[in-house]
């Protein structure tokens, strides 16, 4: 049994991170844990919030309230939703998602990395500043336009536009088109049934390396259902990362859950320790990691071929 690398406050940042931004395969993955930590709602907390406001209006009452409010997330907000459509209310859930700055805390170091990236997330906050460099490291200035190419709408879903820097898909849809919203049960399993988001996935775990950041273990359910859909197995290669924090108490359910990734789904977990800051962490983290990486289109001819077989898809 091989050695699993102990909890650390700064993680290593994989070479095959570094190798692929330098190929321009790398994309950053990004879960609601991060958002949180600029005071946007988790999905439990946006459930709660949606039966609150509920209640504020008297569509409800606090003994309704009680007896809802211990069911997971996604049903909270499935039944906000038919109790609010039963009452003529429509249910803005993109108000709670408003607050905060992609130049705030984390997402000010997430966006100067500039690389493409995909997330779950349903805020705007993602917004790549990509510069390109010359061989000498001289910048050659930005290249990325002043709004970044921000793709929301499932039918537009192309593992292709990842090619190219600054760009964000949004997998479960964005406020900024609150009809691609994945909100529901039923829209959340229609969504992932959908053969355009598996041949998106599929595309993404085959094609690129990734890093996913802003799971915790409260959000594993997520995490592990988007994996199963774009069929995500083990690979000899190093092409999928988790950062995942946990106590120095925990080390027995860091080592159990570093196994269960890379046998399931050829994950590999970079633990990093919670004992000081918390989730918090993880800005001093992507702080220490950004300098590190350097992002770069593909090379041409890959980008060639990778439109070929678009082509051919189609």
């Amino acid at each position: 049994m091989k050695k699993i690398p102990d909890l650390r406050e700064i993680p290593e940042l994989p070479e095959e991170a570094i190798q692929a931004g330098l190929d321009g395969n790398l994309i950053i993955f990004v879960g609601a844990g991060i958002s949180m930590m600029v005071g946007l709602p988790s999905w439990g907390g946006m459930a709660r919030q949606a039966l609150e406001d509920l209640k504020d209006k008297a569509i409800i009452n606090f003994s309704d309230l009680d007896q809802l409010k211990n069911l997971d997330a996604k049903k909270q907000l499935s039944i906000a939703r038919l109790i609010a459509d039963e009452n003529e209310y429509t249910l803005d859930l993109t108000k709670k998602l408003k607050i905060a700055s992609e130049d705030e805390g984390i997402y000010k170091t997430l966006n100067d990395i500039g690389c493409a990236c995909v997330t779950t997330n349903y805020d705007l906050l993602l917004s790549p500043r990509f510069q390109e460099f010359k061989k000498d490291k001289i910048k050659s200035g930005t290249v990325t336009p002043k709004e970044c190419n921000r793709i929301q709408n499932k039918s537009k879903f192309l593992a292709k536009l990842l090619t190219e820097p600054g760009t964000v898909v949004h997998l479960h849809g964005s406020i900024q088109e609150p009809p691609t919203m994945v909100v529901t049960t039923r829209e959340y399993l229609e969504h992932y049934d959908d053969d355009n988001v598996k041949h998106f996935l599929n595309e993404l775990f085959d094609k690129y390396t990734i890093v996913f950041i802003g799971y915790s273990l409260e959000e594993a359910e997520i995490l592990e259902h988007i994996l199963r859909r774009g069929s995500a197995h083990k690979t000899l290669d190093r092409r999928r990362f988790l950062l995942q924090g946990y106590f120095n108490s925990q080390s027995l359910l860091y080592n159990s859950m570093y196994q269960y990734y890379e046998k399931s789904f050829g994950v590999h977990l970079l633990g990093f320790t919670r004992d000081h800051n918390d989730y918090k962490q993880q800005e001093e983290i992507i702080k220490n990691w950004a300098p590190k990486l350097e992002i770069n289109k593909p090379e041409l001819t890959e980008d060639l071929d990778r439109i070929d077989e678009v082509l051919g898809a189609i």
